[in-house]
């Protein structure tokens, strides 16, 4: 029987798309290899000295008695390593290094490492200031992509590029805030920012994506509102000691403006899923009845609504939890975990568990307006 020709160009045009993916994808990966090359080697685009560790004689000093873990052994590491950027280039220096069996404060290093180091002014010694680790983000960074484009081909692209496009503006605004700029200001600014570019590079300029964008937008308004009012008539959390605080700024608006950027992922994926949920419907049946719509939405936010607090709650809750246990194992109090670490997070996961929650209803809310003035603008 033979095979029809719509059939058989469909069945071409398949094994073409998937030849050519299957090209880009091995283009991609010599790519990454050049680029790991690279940055393997980048040691002269760096103004810092970077040196590479040769040889490593390790002594053991001291035994200190611990508060929770009896014993710890301190170790002091001889390094002898080569200078491989600016003006002494080549030239070899002595690296101490001191380390303990926890590695809480320290770390051990290897040979082949290479090192940020401040040389002596006689050029033979130095003092370390930290490891360099720039090919591990770089093969993280080109995993990430690579997968993003072998599973979801140019929608993986679309997101890997607004996904650059937004660490841009990150940067670009603590350069600004570094400037001077106003914090809330900024945080405005690129709230809005990340919503737009976030879903208009990703799906471009649509139906989906207006509405989404206006559903992210009141979702995160309305969750500011909440927690404004809660944080006027609640006692003060313990700001001071919020991690990496420095300096006694209006530390309060740093922790507003922390949980609001924090909170704008769930909820845009929130609402990219109810929003992208209704558009599918109405394209099938453009005259399905807003009550149907709305109950859809409704499904679908229940089913998702549980699975996205947990993923807020594994991300707020157990990203402090080396601290916690760190300081249980120091024999600080559960009370003191609770006022000083667990509170911060805590709140975090709630106001952003807040946020998507209120996505669903906002997202029914958008759809009967638009769904109204379109059926009116329809009936003129």
């Amino acid at each position: 029987m033979a095979i029809p020709k719509s059939t058989a160009r469909g069945h071409n045009l398949a094994q073409y798309s998937r030849r050519k993916k299957a090209i880009l994808l091995a283009l991609l990966l010599l790519a990454a290899a050049a680029g790991y090359l690279f940055v393997s080697h980048d040691d002269a685009w760096y103004g810092t000295t970077i040196a590479v560790v040769e040889t490593i004689e390790t002594t053991h000093t001291q035994t200190q008695a611990g508060t929770s873990i009896g014993e710890e052994k301190y170790y002091v590491q001889h390094i002898t390593a080569h200078i491989t950027n600016g003006p002494r280039k080549g030239q070899t220096v002595s690296l101490p290094n001191q380390y303990s069996d926890s590695g809480v404060r320290d770390e051990a290093y290897r040979r082949g490492d290479r090192l940020f180091i401040q040389p002596g002014r006689d050029g033979t010694t130095g003092k370390i200031i930290e490891q360099k680790r720039d090919t591990l983000v770089y093969l993280l960074a080109a995993a990430l992509l690579f997968g993003m484009l072998a599973i979801a081909g140019m929608t993986g692209l679309l997101a890997a590029l607004s996904l650059l496009v937004n660490i841009a503006l990150l940067t670009a605004a603590l350069l600004l805030y570094q400037a001077g700029w106003n914090l809330f200001a900024l945080t405005a600014v690129l709230m809005v920012l990340f919503t737009l570019l976030s879903l208009l590079v990703a799906n471009g300029w649509n139906r989906c994506s207006g509405l989404s964008i206006a559903v992210t937008l009141l979702s995160l308004a309305l969750t500011a509102g909440i927690f404004l009012i809660v944080r006027a008539v609640s006692p003060p959390l313990q700001y001071q000691m919020m991690e990496y605080t420095v300096v006694p700024d209006d530390l309060s608006a740093l922790f507003f403006c922390e949980i609001l950027v924090g909170g704008l992922g769930a909820v845009m994926d929130v609402a990219i899923s109810l929003i992208s949920t209704a558009d599918e419907l109405l394209i099938h049946n453009p005259n399905l009845p807003y009550p149907q719509l709305r109950d859809s939405v409704q499904a679908v936010g229940d089913d998702i609504m549980g699975t996205m607090v947990n993923v807020l709650f594994f991300t707020y809750i157990c990203g402090g939890l080396p601290e916690i246990l760190l300081m249980l194992r120091n024999n600080l109090t559960m009370s003191f975990v609770w006022e000083y670490v667990l509170s911060f997070e805590l709140v975090r996961f709630l106001t952003g568990s807040i946020g998507l929650v209120l996505a669903i209803p906002v997202s029914q809310l958008v759809l009967r307006i638009w769904v109204s003035r379109r059926r009116i603008e329809h009936d003129d």
